[in-house]
């Protein structure tokens, strides 16, 4: 298949029992968007037939593309091919699952978020599911990766294929589980038509319990680990209430959880300011024996880039840089330890890889800060400027680049198709499609 309709296909992005979804693009602008398309298997056809799963893909479209808010996923275009639907949407490349480095396995441990990160995705998370829940729907399967994510760091909820509106039965297989292990509430997983906006809420509960701590919480512990956040019992009768195993006793609405979070997120803000008063900074040591990082781009594929690249099983540096950079005027910044000399500035915008490249050609051309030879920085590279997941003091080290960015493209690919860049806020590696955007900052050898 090398289109959809009218649209272009550029590639997968993911299969299911249901179908799968597909980048493509659109004639003539050029817009990268992405296609779900309904073409279930023979056992998802066995269990529920093709009228019912037919239906709730019409339904799916119509609740996406019936509702405005910023952080739903909306739907713009529908069709059928072959007797099969499908709908048109704007492509993201990242979720929260992928940004948290959650996999397959959910119960094995995932990467912690800073508070800021994870409480500012929560109430995003939140705020979307209040219009959800206005217009009368329960998601009933909300998880990181049914949350995208966009290079401008909004929360899109998206996969209402198991979503209910007001009064709506569940007319699915009997005895068939609705939602997703770990994250369902106890009352949606004994009855799917019991579950009201209430279990959406445990849902967001556990999403947020997930990035702050790294971890799914445990029956009857609700506690997290960081001092910071634990120790003064920040968060505790937050999610005392949010993952409650009795509806009642959780929050009414999303917008009183909204509240109670932003409460939450006031005090560790007060916290802080106390603990970074009286806090004596040090910085991390050099990797033992560590050279000169790599200059050279290479192209390595994803089951090998850990090992190639120094990366724990969360695509994380196995040693961290100091990161001692000194200004040395002109918007640049000189690192002693490896001997790079970066830009402060990252380009002004997110960019695709092949633009990363333009620009950096453009800064060599007009010989940014007295120099010719600037590039884009290897992953190698880019380790140097990550550091650890935050905790107490962690939080008060100044940043050293200017114009805070998260994601960083490398020199380096992982394929014809995909870069590898580097989250240099939350500290891992990731691969990129080569059309998302994506910061480029540039860097030299001094």
């Amino acid at each position: 298949m090398r289109t959809i309709g009218k649209y272009p296909l550029l590639g997968v992005l993911g299969r299911g029992g249901m179908g799968a979804v597909f980048k493509a693009r659109v004639p003539v602008v050029g817009r990268v968007v992405a296609v779900k398309l309904l073409h279930p298997n023979e056992l998802t056809l066995a269990l529920w037939g093709r009228e019912r799963v037919v239906r709730a893909f019409r339904e799916e479209a119509a609740r996406l593309g019936g509702l405005c808010h910023e952080n739903v996923a909306g739907v713009f275009d529908y069709g059928e091919i072959d007797g099969w639907p499908y709908f048109v949407m704007d492509f993201h490349s990242e979720s929260l699952g992928s940004i948290i480095g959650e996999t397959y396995r959910v119960e094995e441990p995932s990467r912690r978020l800073p508070v800021p990160r994870a409480a500012g995705y929560a109430a995003q998370l939140l705020a979307g599911l209040a219009r959800l829940h206005h217009a009368g729907i329960v998601h009933r399967d909300v998880k990181p990766y049914n949350l995208l994510v966009t290079d401008r760091n909004v929360v899109k909820i998206t996969d209402l294929g198991l979503s209910k509106a007001r009064g709506e039965r569940f007319d699915g297989p009997a005895n068939l589980k609705v939602g997703s292990p770990y994250y369902a509430a106890p009352e949606q997983e004994d009855d799917p038509d019991a579950a009201d906006a209430r279990a959406d809420l445990y849902a967001a509960g556990v999403t947020l319990f997930r990035m702050l701590s790294g971890r799914l919480p445990e029956p009857g512990t609700t506690a997290l680990d960081d001092p910071l956040v634990s120790g003064g019992e920040v968060f505790d009768g937050f999610f005392a209430r949010a993952l409650a195993v009795s509806p009642q006793k959780r929050f009414g609405s999303a917008r009183e959880m909204g509240e109670a979070l932003a409460a939450c997120r006031r005090e560790w803000d007060r916290r802080l300011e106390g603990v970074c008063a009286g806090a004596v900074l040090a910085s991390s040591r050099t990797p033992a024996g560590a050279a000169r990082p790599r200059s050279e781009p290479v192209m390595v594929g994803l089951r090998q880039a850990r090992s190639a690249f120094g990366l724990d099983a969360l695509w994380r540096p196995t040693a961290y840089w100091p990161g001692g950079l000194e200004a040395q005027g002109k918007g640049l910044l000189r690192d002693p330890d490896t001997g790079l000399c970066w830009l402060r500035e990252a380009a002004p915008y997110p960019v695709t890889w092949q633009e990363a490249g333009e620009y950096v050609a453009g800064l060599n051309a007009a010989g940014c800060g007295g120099h010719g030879d600037w590039r884009l920085p290897t992953v190698a590279e880019l380790v140097t400027l990550l550091r650890p997941e935050p905790t107490g003091e962690g939080y008060c080290q100044p940043a050293a680049l200017g114009q805070p960015v998260r994601r960083v493209w490398s020199a380096d690919r992982a394929n014809y198709a995909r870069a590898y860049a580097a989250d240099v806020e939350l500290g891992y590696v990731t691969s990129v499609d080569f059309r998302c955007p994506v910061a480029a900052r540039a860097v030299r050898n001094a």
